[in-house]
């Protein structure tokens, strides 16, 4: 029998129970909040061990070197979804993000100002951004 609550669901004969089914999407949403927060952290630690292996005091690293780096470093070992997110533009587009395969990147430090200082240089049409860790200028 064909019933429009369990049309296309896989359980003929049994009601949709919409209470379930909410719980189970916001234990989804919960989880991948979750994990998106547990790669962030783990991002911004990689980038704050590359900071202060390579800058001293009140050094400041162009994004363009700390993203070659971070390419070396971890592009073999993340998860290319993560390598997309961070070390590409790909899934950033805009004008903003046009040769800047590290705007990914610069878009997460920037949602962690107690740990990272971003420095903007305008030139012309040319914006350069540098970055340094808080302790390191402190």
């Amino acid at each position: 029998m064909d019933n429009p609550i369990t049309r296309g669901r896989g359980r003929p004969g049994k009601p949709l129970d919409k209470k379930a089914e909410g719980r189970s999407r916001v234990d989804r949403d919960a989880d991948n909040l979750q994990l998106q927060q547990l790669e962030e952290k783990d991002v911004v630690s990689s980038v704050a061990n590359v900071l202060s292996d390579l800058c001293g005091p009140g050094e400041w690293m162009p994004m363009e070197k700390l993203h070659a780096v971070l390419v070396d470093k971890y592009s073999s070992v993340w998860h290319h979804s993560r390598v997309r997110r961070y070390l590409t533009s790909e899934e950033w587009p805009g004008p903003e993000s046009k040769g800047k395969p590290w705007y990914g990147l610069l878009m997460l430090l920037r949602k962690y100002p107690e740990h990272f200082v971003i420095n903007t240089r305008s030139k012309g049409r040319v914006t350069l951004e540098f970055v340094s860790l808080v302790s390191l200028l402190s």
